[in-house]
């Protein structure tokens, strides 16, 4: 009897379990955002969100105050001097203690970036990841970190972001992100 019992609270949990993924599915899809569009993938119960970011003209690179190259040169200098200039303003504090302040802007964003990048960093130093590849991927991420910094609509993008633990789930998140110039 209690076998009975065990083996028929099993089949009611897997089958909740099902039923609760598809639900999952269903409100991905229909709650999603113009800045979102999501896939759902057929073999697999993953939802799959793909964020897309509008920029007129090109992407955003001001000049830099202090320039600082960086590891793997050339093209992600500039681009990573635009980050860096983007996302931290450097306020004069007159009054107390200290003679500046720096404001972060999109923390998320910013922290995210910034753990790929020594990432990468650490990863070709290794030989896990080709130059060439690193360059490709951060050319992308930085890309897209300029492009989202200037965005109003970002909100969900940061949220998934902030929710990344590992540098590989960053990465795979900005992989999601599509860059629509006009």
């Amino acid at each position: 009897m209690k076998k009975l019992l065990y083996i028929s609270l099993l089949l009611m949990e897997v089958s909740l379990t099902v039923q609760a993924q598809t639900y999952t599915e269903i409100a991905a899809v229909n709650h999603a955002t113009s800045k979102e569009i999501s896939s759902v993938s057929s073999a697999t119960t993953n939802v799959r969100t793909r964020y897309l970011f509008k920029v007129y003209g090109s992407i955003p690179t001001p000049k830099a105050t202090f320039e600082e190259e960086h590891f793997l040169g050339g093209d992600l200098s500039a681009k990573w001097n635009a980050f860096n200039q983007n996302y931290t303003h450097v306020y004069n504090v007159t009054i107390g203690p200290s003679t500046s302040n720096i404001e972060i802007v999109k923390p998320a964003v910013y922290n995210a970036v910034n753990k790929v990048n020594a990432y990468y960093k650490k990863a070709v130093r290794k030989g896990w990841v080709t130059r060439d590849e690193a360059i490709r991927k951060l050319s992308h991420i930085f890309d897209c970190a300029n492009v989202i910094c200037f965005d109003d609509e970002s909100a969900p993008f940061e949220r998934e972001v902030n929710k990344a633990i590992s540098p590989e789930e960053i990465i795979s998140l900005f992989d999601c992100v599509d860059i629509k110039v006009i």
